[in-house]
């Protein structure tokens, strides 16, 4: 197996670029999760490492062998690249057993016929689905025939395993099933990884390292826990999850943390933060609404963040119950289940608790400006 290298790679269709100068190192053996809206290169990212886009500038290296440079016009096609590559679409042909699908590569490569019944018997065990070696992908369901997929991309023994979002066609409880179902595979074989999704799930439960896009660029990258739980801008934290946006100013700072003043002066919430500020400055602080606990005006709370209010609405959406909280100046949003929102009351006083640790600053001076309070950003278009 191998890692790889991205190095300043750029991609324009016409005059819009859809990658701008992008750089991305992918250890041996890592599995990287590239995340982000419709649009923003993900897709074009993962089809030039294939070889199936050529971009406009920059270089790409498999381990130490590039396979695309453009200073020096060097540009491997994909069947060069020795890769394995799932697509969204499961791309089987409906006249081929499972046998014949999964075997296809290796009879391209023209490895002798007895290898190829092994590794493909093999392939398909791996996955689940010897039993199924002489159906035909009609018969089976999407998930059945998704592992096929995954199969024929593994059966070459590829030193790298390419998926552009592979289980986008699929139901939650299959997705469920068919992240786990390559997490195994991944590691069952110790191969490089590089998964194209918009789903967070997806990406939380399968990535070692999550890169999210904006705009043909990678604008954060870490373990998934990191990118969700300390997103460093606004788009970040809106395409991770977070949903009240506030504008505030900062008071007090020290150890990672600072204590800011919601406008309006009445409340103060103590909240985390990856980068310079000073008392005076003007802040955005995004705070997942999942986070936020909500009690009647008098009950004790430990949360160590006290937003003091009146209850403005309370919505039953589902499995949740939708409750918002206002100052008079600010709003904040709570999502809880049915039993946490019992004692409240719409137009009473109410505590919204968010977790200290749970808010965090994602702009600063006059990018906060640029945030409306209470809404995120619009993510990339389409």
């Amino acid at each position: 197996m191998t890692g790889i290298s991205v190095r300043g790679v750029t991609k324009s269709f016409g005059a819009k670029t859809v990658l701008d100068g992008v750089d991305l190192e992918v250890a041996d053996g890592e599995f990287v999760c590239l995340l982000g809206p419709s649009g923003c290169g993900k897709s074009t990212l993962l089809r030039s490492i294939a070889g199936l886009e050529s971009p406009s500038s920059g270089s790409i290296h498999l381990g130490d062998e590039p396979v695309y440079d453009s200073s020096r016009k060097l540009n491997l096609p994909p069947e060069k690249r020795e890769l394995g590559m799932v697509f969204q679409s499961f791309a089987l042909w409906p006249h081929k057993t499972v046998f014949d699908n999964v075997a296809y590569p290796l009879k391209r490569q023209r490895v002798e016929r007895r290898e190829i019944t092994e590794r493909t018997r093999e392939a398909l065990s791996m996955v689940g689905l010897l039993d199924f070696a002489d159906s035909y992908p009609g018969t089976l369901s999407g998930g059945q025939q998704q592992r096929v997929s995954l199969a024929r991309a593994v059966v070459g023994r590829p030193r790298l395993l390419l998926l552009d979002e592979p289980l986008s066609s699929l139901d939650t409880n299959l997705r469920s099933q068919m992240r786990r179902e390559i997490r195994r595979i991944q590691q069952h074989l110790g191969a490089t990884a590089l998964y194209v999704t918009h789903d967070k799930e997806d990406a939380g439960g399968l990535a070692d390292r999550i890169a999210v896009l904006q705009q043909g660029t990678i604008v954060q990258q870490g373990p998934p826990r990191e990118v969700f739980v300390r997103p460093r801008t606004a788009f970040v934290s809106e395409f991770v999850g977070f949903d009240n946006f506030l504008r505030a100013t900062v008071t007090e700072t020290g150890d990672g943390m600072c204590t800011v003043e919601l406008p309006g002066g009445t409340n103060h919430l103590r909240t985390a933060v990856d980068r310079p500020v000073a008392p005076g400055d003007r802040v955005t602080v995004a705070v997942r609404s999942r986070l936020v606990r909500v009690h009647p005006e008098g009950r004790e709370t430990d949360s160590g963040n006290v937003f003091r209010g009146t209850v403005r609405s309370k919505s039953h959406l589902g499995d949740d119950v939708e409750i918002v909280v206002s100052d008079g100046t600010t709003e904040i949003v709570a999502r809880v289940r049915p039993g946490y929102a019992d004692e409240v009351t719409v137009g009473e006083p109410a505590l919204a608790a968010p977790p200290a640790g749970a808010s965090v600053v994602v702009a600063v001076g006059e990018e906060a400006h640029k945030q409306p309070a209470s809404t995120a950003p619009a993510p990339a278009a389409a």
